[in-house]
């Protein structure tokens, strides 16, 4: 989520500077006498950038609020489970919905068989898979709740 909302705050922040250097261009322009005849008149230059300006805000507010609509909703539903289910969840979404089954209990501090334990009751619910890499295992989440969480 976090990195969402620097990528839309750096889209922001670089259209907000396109749109000022293009405004300071065309009043050095104006107020010069230069302004050429040119296919797309220059006083025109803030109108459309303002209006892409509107456009681009909309776009990122829409592809944030439904994203952290989906993460309010989920609140509620994940304070329904263990405490060490719901670490494991935030642990795996926290690092893009896959992890090595040791990193989960090195990163949860829980004991190597109780994530052993958790992992299985959540693999019975769907939540995740587990599947053999090495002498551990990775776990993952299950593609609907990827969707939500990552």
């Amino acid at each position: 989520m976090e990195n969402r909302a620097l990528i839309a705050i750096i889209l922001l922040t670089g259209f907000i500077l396109a749109v000022s250097a293009a405004s300071m261009y065309a009043q050095s322009h104006l107020l010069a006498g230069t302004a050429c005849g040119c296919q797309f008149p220059i006083e025109l230059l803030i109108p459309v950038l303002s209006s892409g300006g509107v456009l681009v805000g909309s776009m990122v507010y829409y592809f944030m609020s439904t994203h952290n609509r989906a993460r309010r909703e989920l609140g509620p539903v994940l304070s329904l489970i263990d405490a060490d289910q719901r670490r494991i969840i935030e642990t795996l979404a926290k690092n893009g919905g896959r992890a090595a089954q040791s990193k989960l209990v090195s990163t949860t501090g829980i004991n190597k068989v109780k994530v052993s334990r958790v992992v299985a009751d959540l693999e019975a619910r769907g939540v995740v898979r587990k599947s053999a890499s090495g002498v551990t295992n990775v776990v993952e989440l299950d593609e609907k709740f990827k969707k939500i969480l990552v």
